[in-house]
């Protein structure tokens, strides 16, 4: 009986020893926490020089993007100026590049026996063609003839049954006379953009936008008394 006793308890005791080595094992650190231990260690032993550094690069390439942007924004807005240059350039004309005066367009339409009381002229480019219009009273109809400048040819006609407040030309200046009153206050290197002979409040008024290189001026001029006016 004591050697049954004496053989139990030292089973006991072995049985104790095993789950305290189980125990022991499964308190032991992994390999991923021991790398993750190591990186940890190194952030913390990293010198403030190195992390100054580290700030300081990833700072840089901040700047750096943002001044590509800029630099990208400044080309884009470069690129419009010169767009918007190159348009406002196309849309003027020298005076002396007028190959037909609106005289001219006006017997062009005597000839063709559309004879009538002039309300309005206007001079400008459409559909990348330097056109004159020509609005005048027939009988009860108001009609607008369009006419190219090159060709002297009619382009199209508009009709309605409003007629308009006619204008005497033959107590008006002349176009050349009227141009050079503008064009006097310009420059020399002025352009033409636009110009128009028509009534406000039922008085003649002939106006006209011309080009300074890229700066446009509008004037007004009576065209009786040739009194100019800077049209603001």
């Amino acid at each position: 009986m004591k050697f049954k006793a004496l053989g139990l308890i030292l089973s006991a005791g072995l049985a104790l020893a095993a789950c305290d080595a189980d125990n022991s094992n499964d308190k032991q650190t992994s390999p991923d926490d021991n790398a993750q231990s190591e990186v940890n260690s190194g952030e913390t032993n990293k010198s403030s020089d190195v992390k100054s550094n580290e700030d300081a690069n990833v700072t840089k390439d901040s700047d750096d993007n943002d001044m590509d942007d800029s630099n990208d924004a400044e080309k884009d807005d470069e690129g419009q100026t010169s767009s918007s240059t190159a348009t406002n350039s196309e849309q003027a004309l020298a005076i002396d590049d007028i190959k037909s005066t609106p005289d001219d367009i006006i017997k062009v339409i005597e000839s063709q026996k559309k004879k009538g009381e002039i309300t309005d002229i206007k001079f400008e480019k459409e559909n990348n063609e330097w056109v004159y219009k020509i609005g005048q009273n027939e009988g009860n109809k108001h009609v607008e003839y369009t006419y190219g400048m090159d060709s002297r040819k009619l382009i199209s006609t508009e009709k309605d049954n409003e007629k308009d407040t006619a204008i005497n030309l033959d107590k008006a200046m002349n176009y050349d006379d009227l141009i050079k009153k503008v064009k006097d206050k310009v420059g020399n290197n002025a352009k033409v953009k636009e110009w128009s002979l028509d009534t406000e409040d039922n008085i003649p008024v002939f106006k006209a936008t011309l080009l300074d290189g890229t700066t446009e001026h509008e004037y007004n001029v009576d065209p009786f008394s040739g009194a100019v006016t800077e049209d603001k």
